[in-house]
This record gives C-alpha cells, sequence and structure tokens, in this order.
C-alpha cells in the first residue's frame, strides 16, 4: 500500500508562524550582540528559549499525518524537535474537548499513542480525522 498524507491544519502556515517567531526573536539577540548589551541578549535568549519551548511543547499538536507501511510519521513543523515515526499498531482515538475561555465551542482531535493533533472545529474536521483513522486501520490489516 502507500503512503497517505493528511493535512489537519496548514503546515505552511505554522512553519511561517514558527519561522517569523524565530526570526523576531533572533533580529533582537542580533542587535543585542551588535550593540553589545549583555541585559538585552540575556532577555533575547531568554525568549529564544521560550519560542523552542512553545512549538516543542504539548501544547503544540502535530500538523501533518503521513500513514503508510513504514508506519505514521507526525509532522509538528520546522522548529519542532518532535516530529516522529510511530509504529503503524499505535493505538489512536478521536477525542472532544472544548475550546475558549468559557469553553462553549467543541474541538476535536486525534491522539495517536501519545501524542495530540492540532484541534480542529465542526463536522469536517471531525471527519477528517475518521479518514486518518480509517487509513491506520487499513494499513494495519493490510
Amino acid at each position: 500500500m502507500t503512503s497517505q498524507t493528511f493535512i489537519i491544519k496548514s503546515l505552511l502556515v505554522q512553519n511561517s508562524i514558527m519561522l517569523v517567531s524565530l526570526g523576531v526573536v533572533g533580529f533582537f539577540v542580533a542587535v543585542a550582540l551588535i550593540k553589545k548589551r549583555p541585559r538585552h541578549l540575556m532577555a533575547g535568549l531568554v525568549w529564544l528559549a521560550m519560542v523552542l519551548w512553545f512549538f516543542n511543547s504539548a501544547y503544540f499538536g502535530f500538523s501533518a499525518v503521513s500513514v503508510g507501511p513504514e508506519g505514521i510519521r507526525l509532522n509538528y513543523g520546522v522548529l519542532s524537535l518532535r516530529n516522529d515515526c510511530l509504529p503503524i499498531d499505535s493505538p489512536w482515538e478521536i477525542d472532544t474537548a472544548f475550546s475558549d475561555i468559557r469553553k462553549m465551542k467543541k474541538v476535536y482531535l486525534i491522539r495517536i499513542g501519545d501524542r495530540d493533533s492540532m484541534r480542529v472545529k465542526g463536522a469536517e474536521g471531525r471527519a477528517l480525522l475518521e479518514k486518518i483513522g480509517e487509513a491506520i486501520e487499513r494499513q494495519k490489516g493490510g
């Protein structure tokens, strides 16, 4: 069987956000280095650590999934150290959560192994997650 790739959220947009964040913080670190301001350099390095931590934290789910004979490849984005390939027999489930501060909107995510995807809204988003699950089951059986 061939490999199938599913895009949960736009990976181009996600990578752009990551690179712009890194660029802004990098610019301030470079200015601090050029002007020889150690306090600004320390602040920039702290912000750099925060940016890298955020894009590698549990709050940030994967955006793309490739399901194939080699396994389930999860893609979090260009700055993530968490991109991984899980075995095809990894357990998966579609979970429902609530978003917003008031917890009024229903969102869906797929949990593969111990990894969570980006959250999606509505019936179309849930249908995409179900297609990912079906592709995993087809690869397990085939």
